[in-house]
């Protein structure tokens, strides 16, 4: 990483904002420098709004100053200036970017309202009508009447800090498989093991198979591994490559199998090497010598680390980018300085996408709910008016 963003974010926590400035102005990567700008602006929202406005402003990457304007909206909306909040959303390019900005401020202002339990005039906020319609759909239960913000009849009371984000949930760790007995004594199993060890040493790997078959996971998965890691080292890579398939898991071979595989310009071979290397680190080692090499596109970023969902695929891919970028300042190389770019904005990308499924997956629902309710009230008030009828 640039040592200058490194310096940016120690003068910020100091709260030396101009130095973080002028220092954040200085760096060459127009990318880089543009990332220091936005944790410039961001410290400075809460004590000098027009200032960080005017930081954000001269952002050059769209994304970047896009994504920035969006945190200052939700930090104006934190200090419960909406007004700011909405002028400050309204000024972001992209749509989906623009639309998430303004309903996080709806909702902010939705708690606000829950939270005081009664009626707020739009003066009182600073706000007008024609800054509600941008707002709109209002979150259920807040309505807009003769100028006033008032809750309904049923609200969800939030409490807590919260964000518009998106939090990934994972599961809990699965507890490992018990090993199997495989009904051998003191004496006996000692004996089994120091044999095994032995015609290990010899390389003799057609008996090393034998008792693979013979024994069953974890076992049966070692014996194969280690024939396997003869056959490579004796250069028989097709022999190695049949032994990894048979196995469940097989770690080191696994791994310098798709090293292997990548150098031989063979990442084909990494969809059926990859869910054999448990270790995610060593999945991660694996990617960044398809990154390094040029070769890599999501589709392989997917079948190298497995992710559970695309959010922590775009996490793990910006993380590779920085090292990456560290990688590339030491060594003066302006090749993979590109290649960690690039690798950078395919996370971003990814990550963009899958909050955007999110969001319209969340607007679809609460329209749905909205008609719904709709369709209920006309039916109650129809039943009403024949009930009226017939008497």
């Amino acid at each position: 990483m640039d040592e200058k963003l490194i310096d940016v974010r120690t003068l910020l926590s100091e709260g030396k904002l101009e130095t973080a400035l002028l220092i954040a102005e200085s760096i060459e990567e127009p990318y880089w420098r543009d990332y220091a700008l936005r944790w410039v602006a961001e410290a400075y929202a809460p004590k000098s709004p027009e200032r960080a406005i005017q930081i954000a402003e001269t952002i050059s990457t769209e994304s970047l100053r896009d994504d920035t304007l969006s945190d200052l909206s939700y930090i104006f909306s934190r200090e419960g200036k909406f007004k700011l909040a909405i002028d400050v959303a309204r000024r972001i390019k992209g749509e989906f970017a623009r639309k998430k900005a303004l309903q996080s401020v709806s909702t902010i202002l939705a708690k606000a309202i829950v939270e005081r339990g009664t009626e707020i005039s739009l003066s009182e906020l600073g706000l007008d009508e024609s800054d509600v319609e941008v707002l709109k759909p209002l979150p259920g239960g807040i309505s807009l009447k003769d100028g006033k913000l008032m809750p309904g009849g049923e609200i969800l009371r939030m409490k807590g800090e919260f964000r518009n984000e998106v939090v990934p949930l994972n599961e809990a760790p699965r507890s490992p498989p018990e090993r199997p007995d495989f009904g051998f004594g003191g004496r006996e199993s000692h004996y089994l093991l120091g044999y095994l060890r032995l015609i290990e040493e010899m390389a003799n790997v057609g008996e090393l198979e034998y008792w693979a078959e013979l024994f069953g996971e974890p076992m049966g998965d070692e014996l194969l591994e280690a024939a396997g890691l003869i056959y490579l080292r004796a250069g028989i890579l097709g022999k190695a490559l049949e032994l990894v398939k048979k196995a469940r898991r097989t770690e080191d071979l696994a791994y310098l199998l798709a090293i292997e595989a990548i150098e031989r310009g063979e990442p084909d071979k990494l969809a059926f090497l990859s869910p054999k290397i448990g270790d995610p680190v060593r999945r991660l080692l694996v990617l960044r010598e398809v990154a390094v090499r040029g070769l890599l596109d999501r589709n392989l970023a997917e079948t190298v680390l497995l992710p559970e969902s695309d959010y922590l695929l775009a996490r793990l891919l910006k993380f590779l980018a920085f090292e990456m970028l560290g990688e590339a300042k030491k060594k003066n190389d302006p090749e993979l300085l590109g290649k960690s770019r690039r690798v950078f904005e395919m996370g971003v990308k990814i990550q963009r996408e899958f909050e955007e499924r999110l969001f319209y997956q969340s607007s679809s629902s609460s329209q749905s709910s909205s008609s719904h309710s709709s369709s209920q009230s006309s039916s109650s008030k129809s039943s009403s008016s024949q009930s009226s009828s017939s008497r």
